[in-house]
């Protein structure tokens, strides 16, 4: 029972808090699209021109990590037929543990790459809230334990932080900042998951999840206590994987809030 308590909140605490940020930015975008109507496509055709090869080459990084095969790769087509923006196909030997393995990393890789692009964009231009935001996250703890209300507040003082760091009134009259601020909507518009990256990271989530269930048996059999370690450690890491990944829902807000802004003065100006 131990072993299955412990490998329970690894997971939820690792994984589960990224697939809630993929559910999170795919619903952000999907609103994003229902406020904007028959213009969306539109917009994240230019916004695509900067987010979708971000997207693509994320995927196409995670592929040479884990050893797959990059068949064939397109950054931008705007011109497609059928709407895809762009693409990357890749093969692998599916008797290898880390290639399948991989195929969960592949999956999730615009989210996370993505999420490292905007910080890193971050640290380039507007360095002073970079600064003042990784002091901050520095104070932010998380408890071991997923009934732990502390450990939800933890989350939350992470996107206290990030919105109340980026979005200072200091920053409104830095050009620096509104560059950033356009390329980070650019991105984060198009870090939403399709079909086929979710399909082959469930798959290798599986194999992830064999691996990680195996890990903890043993663990379980040289000590009980180690396997707690593991399990605090892991639970501590997943505050840093939120800090990781806030900033990228946090500007998948803007933009849906963005939309519904415009949305309303429009429809105020029409009534006049």
């Amino acid at each position: 029972m131990e072993i299955f308590k412990n490998f329970l909140s690894q997971i939820i605490l690792t994984v589960g808090v990224i697939v809630v940020f993929g559910l999170l930015i795919a619903l952000c975008r999907r609103l994003f699209c229902l406020v904007v109507g028959r213009s969306a496509p539109k917009i994240l055709l230019a916004t695509g021109i900067v987010g979708t090869p971000i997207h693509e080459l994320s995927h196409a990084l995670m592929c040479l990590i884990f050893g797959h095969k990059i068949v064939e790769m397109k950054l931008y087509q705007p011109d497609s037929d059928d709407g895809t923006l762009g693409y990357v196909q890749h093969s692998y030997n599916t008797k290898n543990l880390y290639h399948q393995i991989g195929n969960f990393f592949i999956g999730i890789a615009p989210i996370v790459c993505g999420s490292g692009v905007l910080l890193l964009l971050m640290y380039l231009l507007i360095p002073d809230t970079c600064s003042d935001v990784m002091m901050e996250l520095r104070y932010i703890d998380v408890s071991y334990g997923l009934l732990d209300p502390s450990t939800y507040g933890a989350y939350l003082s992470v996107f206290r932080e990030f919105i109340s760091a980026i979005f200072s009134p200091d920053n409104l009259g830095d050009i620096r900042w509104w560059i950033y601020i356009v390329l980070a909507i650019m991105i984060s518009g198009h870090m939403e998951l399709s079909p086929a990256d979710i399909k082959g990271s469930a798959v290798g989530l599986v194999f992830l999840s064999t691996l990680l269930l195996v890990v903890d048996a043993i663990l379980y059999l040289i000590s009980l206590t180690a396997l707690e370690s593991v399990t605090a450690a892991m639970a501590s890491f997943s505050v840093s994987i939120v800090s990781f990944l806030a900033i990228s829902v946090v500007f998948s807000l803007l933009s849906l809030v963005i939309a519904l802004a415009v949305k309303g003065i429009l429809r105020l100006v029409i009534r006049r």
